[in-house]
């Protein structure tokens, strides 16, 4: 376990603002990219094996500004709206990736967490509904100094109630290919870094190629899962508020 400077959770400036994440090295905590009160609007178009098209959605990204009330010594808060139609559902539990993970409710609305400190970026992928297999795919992320060819690894220990996958262990590997402008919905973006990813688990393999942007964060992601299927997620709309 990480060990924490003496203040704990006690983050805040004399008035009331969060300003370090507090493990031992005191990083400075930054708010650059996920702004308070940014929202972010994006496409989440998810395909079958042979590429046909299962589900067109809207997912809705907000920061609130406050700390994650799961891990509030490192971790702010993100609000996560899903937009979906009752046909989606059906259309999403003919092509279940997960067969024994249970048929619990869709949800509309949920609280997650992300980083961002002066070290990197990152936070948990759009998890719910039918991007369930986003969680055994790396999680979205950057390092910094941000360059060109280079590497780093992570993992995950997959713990008891997700149905295939339960108490499986994964292993992720990620590597900076290129700097790029990307299109998306957004309109065309300048000067993304390019990232390829790999998960491991017993199971299978899945890839995971994502654009980020110093300004605007991860603006496209693109998943294949063992089972072979695709999301692609783009950005749609910014506002500030």
């Amino acid at each position: 376990m990480p060990e924490f400077d003496g203040r704990k959770v006690s983050l805040l400036d004399e008035k009331g603002v969060a300003y370090k994440d507090t493990i031992i090295e005191r990083i400075e905590k930054r708010r650059n990219v996920f702004k308070p009160c940014r929202d972010y609007i994006y496409r989440a178009n998810f395909y079958d094996q042979n590429k046909s098209l299962i589900t067109s959605t809207r997912i809705k990204m907000t920061a609130t500004g406050k700390r994650w009330e799961n891990q509030p010594e490192l971790q702010d808060e993100l609000t996560i709206q899903y937009e979906y139609e009752k046909e989606d559902q059906k259309k999403a539990v003919q092509n279940k990736l997960n067969k024994k993970y249970p048929e619990y409710p869709w949800v509309k609305e949920t609280k997650t967490g992300i980083i961002e400190n002066a070290k990197k970026i990152w936070m948990h992928p759009f998890r719910s509904n039918q991007f369930l297999f986003t969680e055994i795919a790396p999680f979205p992320e950057i390092e910094y100094p941000i360059k060109i060819g280079k590497t780093w690894t992570g993992q995950l220990r997959i713990q008891e109630g997700w149905g295939d996958w339960e108490n499986t262990s994964g292993n992720f590997s990620y590597e900076i290919t290129k700097q790029e402008s990307t299109e998306t919905k957004y309109g065309e973006i300048d000067n993304c870094w390019k990232v390829e990813s790999i998960s491991n688990y017993p199971f299978g393999k899945s890839n995971f190629d994502y654009w980020f942007s110093e300004k605007l964060g991860f603006v496209k992601m693109n998943y294949r899962n063992y089972g072979g299927q695709y999301l692609e997620i783009e950005l749609e709309e910014m506002k500030e508020r």
